[in-house]
């Protein structure tokens, strides 16, 4: 975040997150619509972000989404048991909020803690069985795991449900590469690209390709290389 001149960068925090509330209400008497609070918090580096939603609080507004939105910023700040808790608080609060799932089975699968991730993945499946993320991710820990069928019924779904998401086709790309089926693995980490250029995976997809690329030249390939996941 940017500290204005002469203002304390937690200052200037709350003066950019208290802002919001004036928009917000000029944007619907604009005839804009009912904004979200999503569209609220948009844009702002997380310390603006907890800071408006600790005044929504303080107001008395305690729904799971503040809760949600609140998780978010502490995950994106890496400070992750803050946002374990608000994750926590936000399903708590909402049983259905799978959501929250999803990013606890992300966030639990980044500390390498699986059975974790898995039970998280899986609770945001059962409440939306055909959300794209939650059945990507867990058809990736179960091709790991070796259950491949049931690996494939997830990933199809996600598939199915998402085309356009670069996330499934990402994990397709794995398991053709795991399959031995490299020129495979190619075409689906070329459409990650051609799907979101700009984003991480597009970046892990152009990195594995020109790895995957190099190995099939090779005249003599080393066979130890393996993809970034």
């Amino acid at each position: 975040m940017v500290r204005l001149a002469g203002i304390s960068a937690r200052a200037a925090a709350v003066a950019l997150a208290l802002a919001l509330i004036p928009a917000a209400a000029e944007a619907q008497e604009k005839g804009q619509g009912e904004v979200t609070l999503s569209e609220e918090l948009s844009g702002l580096a997380p310390a603006p972000r907890m800071a408006y939603l600790r005044h929504l609080m303080k107001e008395g507004r305690d729904d799971a989404e503040v809760f949600f939105q609140m998780a978010i910023a502490f995950h994106e700040s890496s400070a992750l048991d803050s946002a374990i808790v608000w994750y926590m608080k936000t399903v708590e609060k909402d049983t259905r909020h799978f959501k929250a799932y999803v990013n606890l089975g992300v966030l639990y699968d980044d500390l390498g803690k699986t059975p974790e991730a898995e039970v998280y993945f899986r609770s945001a499946v059962s409440v939306k069985p055909d959300d794209v993320l939650a059945n990507s991710h867990l058809a990736f820990m179960l091709f790991q795991q070796k259950d491949y069928e049931t690996a494939w019924k997830h990933l199809s779904k996600a598939l199915e449900a998402g085309p356009r998401n670069p996330q499934p086709v990402f994990y397709l790309a794995i398991f053709f590469f795991e399959s031995r089926m490299y020129r495979e693995a190619l075409v689906e980490w070329e459409k990650v690209v051609e799907l979101d250029p700009g984003g991480y995976l597009a970046a892990r997809a152009r990195e594995n390709i020109a790895m995957l690329q190099n190995a099939l030249n090779s005249p003599a390939p080393s066979g130890d290389w393996q993809p970034k996941r």
